[in-house]
Order: structure tokens, then sequence, then C-alpha cells
């Protein structure tokens, strides 16, 4: 599948950053939130893009949007990655940062908040090898034990930088609720503490309300518009 590419204007090449849809929806959530500050300098298009749209403000929000700021450059996924694409976007995802020249790649996801050691164990980390060996911070952090495991794009996204040899960090902050922008603030203060970068995270609350009702609208469609489809069946 071919995967495109396309910018409005020079970004910044230090820190790459993602997040899925994943436990919590915390890896959306929190790259959501730093998108917010930055401006969307370029997309990416598909075949296999989900067909759903909307107004974010005054401006339509794409299903795949690059936006930077400062020293960070990230990708959004608005409407999440549908299945039959998973791999190939990915996979153009990771040689797009490795081959342009990031320093780093930042991801952020969510852990199961049943596996929580106790009150005051507020995330894990995992890394690629190469993270290491550069010499990147890691700070308190505690990795994720073994055992336990990362899936989805999130986990596929990773493999390929340890495959490539390129440094990244995810950070997994505890997850209790299906939107839980509590977590997202916990991953992205451990951030901001780790690259010395401020992130104000007061509004997160509100962006999660908005981000689940979407999401039980956009289901609600598609459930509806299966139901519409079968009938031309029967």
């Amino acid at each position: 599948m071919k995967i495109i590419f396309k910018f409005k204007r020079p970004y910044s090449r230090e820190i790459f950053v993602a997040g899925f849809h994943g436990v919590g929806l915390v890896g959306h959530i929190a790259v959501k939130h730093l998108s917010r500050s930055c401006e969307t300098i370029g997309y990416i298009k598909y075949r296999e893009m989900p067909p759903v749209v909307a107004y974010e403000g005054d401006r339509l929000a794409l299903q795949a949007e690059i936006f930077s700021c400062d020293r960070v450059t990230g990708v959004v996924n608005n409407y999440g990655i549908n299945d039959r694409a998973l791999y190939d976007f990915i996979e153009s995802l990771a040689d797009w940062v490795v081959s342009g020249g990031f320093k780093m790649a930042v991801l952020f996801g969510g852990l199961d908040g049943r596996f929580k050691r106790s009150p005051d164990d507020l995330l894990r980390v995992a890394y690629t090898s190469s993270y290491i060996k550069s010499g990147f911070p890691l700070g308190d952090s505690k990795r994720l034990e073994q055992g336990l495991q990362i899936v989805g794009p999130l986990a596929l996204l990773l493999s390929l930088f340890e495959l490539y040899d390129f440094p990244a960090l995810v950070i997994l902050p505890y997850a209790d609720k299906p939107a839980d922008p509590q977590a997202a603030s916990v991953a992205l203060e451990h951030f901001g503490r780790l690259f010395g970068i401020s992130v104000d995270t007061t509004d997160l609350k509100q962006l999660a309300e908005e981000l689940e009702r979407e999401y039980n609208e956009m289901r609600k469609q598609l459930e509806e518009s299966k139901r519409e489809e079968s009938h031309y069946y029967i």
C-alpha cells in the first residue's frame, strides 16, 4: 500500500512523538493534547484511511495529521487506523522517522490499572537498546516488568525502531478509565521532566470528554451504516 507524506513547511527533527487508541486512550489523548499547542504542518494519506472527518474549531481535522512546534514533531491519528492498513502505515511512519534525521522518538501508551503495585506507582517505560546506548534520559523511570506485553500499533512501531537500531522511549502510565485524562497528564508531565519541555495539562479532562463523545458518535454512525448496508442483501 502506498503511504504519502505531505508537508506545508519545515519541521523540527529533534523529538518525534506518537500515540494510539490503546488502553485508556492514553496515547491518543497525550499526543492530541500536544498537537493542540502546535501547528499542523502536514498530513499522511493512504487508501484505507477511515472515512470520517469533523470540524475542530474552525478547521477540518483530517485522518492523520503531522504537527510541529519547538523541539517536537508528531503524528496524531484523529480517527484511528484501519486494521488492513496498520502494518503499511506503521512501517512507513518508522521509515520516515528513521531516515528523516530525528534524534529520538517518544511514544505514549497506557497500562491496565489492575497491574499497579501501589497508589504511588504511576507508570512504567519501555525503550529500545539504542535509547540506552545513546545515553538519553530515563530519570527515575521503572522499566515494564517481564511478562507484561505492549500490543497494537505501539508495539509494532517500537519493534521496528528496535530493528532499525533507533532510539525510542515509550511512556506507559496506568489507566483506570475508558478515556483517562489523568493518566495522559502523568505521561506528559513525565515527558516534560525528562526532556525539559513545559507541558500545560490543565484542559486534558475537557479534551478526554470531547474525544469520548466523538468516538461514541462515530461508533453509532458506523453501526447504523452497517445495518443499512445489510438491508441490500436481505
